[in-house]
């Protein structure tokens, strides 16, 4: 592959940043050649930029790049310096926050010791388990998931990975849950010591700084179009507040017009998001939507990736209700409409008069 990407070099200024794009995804000594080479001689800043970018994208999966002459490749050393050899995975988020992490680590004649967690943004570490397998095994896991739930299995830092399990275990344990009391012994074939606080790995794929703007909010809307997405219903504990608004506007013998109406639903809406997406939530919904980013990213989906990214920084700023955020009103809407087409078909169910056999 590599021989057939570099062929193609010198072909065109679009086509040389598609090769340097993938020869960052080949995880391969070639690979690493040839961007160094690249590094060397590029001289479009655009080229430059991307060279840099995909020697980012093998150091995150264990191939450190030289450093050029005349210049210092920006790539972070890893966070604990333990194996090389250790790889983390991580799933899309689910609809109620949860998402599948991977921990694996050769065993010298014995396979691949695995270490996998559900983790919630929630509740926490939800399920855990270890075991040895080999290598083909674990890819067949991968594509049975991807083949039952449309779900990928996305490459991650194996630190960032460490870090979801350890924080997702620390907040099921603080009220008393048991089930996940193994943890410690299989996180210890990993890494024995408490994981170190550093920047959510999305930030080294994607430049945040041009991705504030007005249009970025009002085109997050587009993300819950995502496959991955459309099953995302806020739990209900937390729309039910506006829920009865919604039905006692609906039941309001005041006479609204179709402008009143829509006026009184979209109030309550900004209610919602300025409530919901703020203080203890705020950042429970900004990890959200950074693992969101990453995931939409390495399944070859930058701008969505970007749009998601986009969210998360103003959730991060605190702007959720004071800047109208497309995909957050959406997901509001979303939800309400949810539950009260639940409300409204329980109700014609009971009230209904036919004797079911």
């Amino acid at each position: 592959m590599v021989g057939l990407l570099t062929a193609r070099l010198g072909k065109g200024r679009e086509t040389d940043l598609a090769v340097i794009f993938l020869l960052g995804r080949i995880a391969d000594p070639a690979a690493l050649q040839a961007l160094t080479a690249l590094e060397k001689t590029a001289t479009d800043k655009d080229l430059k930029k991307e060279v840099r970018r995909s020697l980012f994208k093998l150091a995150q999966k264990g191939m450190s790049a030289p450093r050029a002459e005349g210049f210092e490749v920006s790539v972070p050393k890893p966070i604990l310096q333990l194996s090389p050899e250790i790889e983390g995975y991580l799933s899309s988020v689910d609809g109620t926050g949860g998402r599948l992490v991977w921990l694996a680590k050769p065993q010298a004649g014995s396979g691949i010791q695995l270490l996998q967690g559900m983790v919630s943004d929630r509740e926490g570490l939800a399920q855990v388990g270890g075991t040895v397998i080999r290598r083909k095994e674990l890819r067949l896991m991968a594509q049975e998931i991807k083949k039952n739930h449309g779900v990928t299995m996305i490459p991650i830092p194996w630190e960032y990975a460490d870090r979801i399990l350890y924080e997702g275990y620390e907040k099921a344990k603080a009220p008393g849950r048991s089930g996940t009391e193994q943890f410690p012994s299989l996180r210890a074939i990993f890494n024995p010591a408490k994981p170190r606080s550093f920047s959510h790995p999305i930030y080294g794929l994607l430049e945040s700084g041009g991705l504030r703007s007005g249009t970025g909010r009002d085109l997050s809307h587009r993300l819950l179009d995502q496959p991955e997405l459309q099953p995302w219903i806020l739990d209900e504990d937390w729309v039910q507040p506006y829920l009865r608004q919604v039905e006692e506007a609906q039941k309001s013998r005041l006479v609204l017009n179709e402008f009143q109406k829509e006026e009184r639903f979209s109030g309550i809406v900004r209610d919602a998001v300025r409530e919901i997406f703020y203080g203890e939530n705020q950042q429970l919904f900004q990890r959200r939507m950074e693992d969101t980013a990453l995931y939409l990213f390495k399944t070859g989906r930058e701008e969505q990736a970007g749009l998601a990214l986009t969210v998360a920084l103003e959730l991060k700023e605190g702007n959720a209700g004071g800047l109208d955020i497309s995909f957050l009103t959406g997901w509001i809407q979303k939800s309400l409409a949810f539950y009260l087409g639940q409300a409204k078909a329980k109700a014609a169910e009971e009230t209904s008069l036919i004797v079911k056999p």
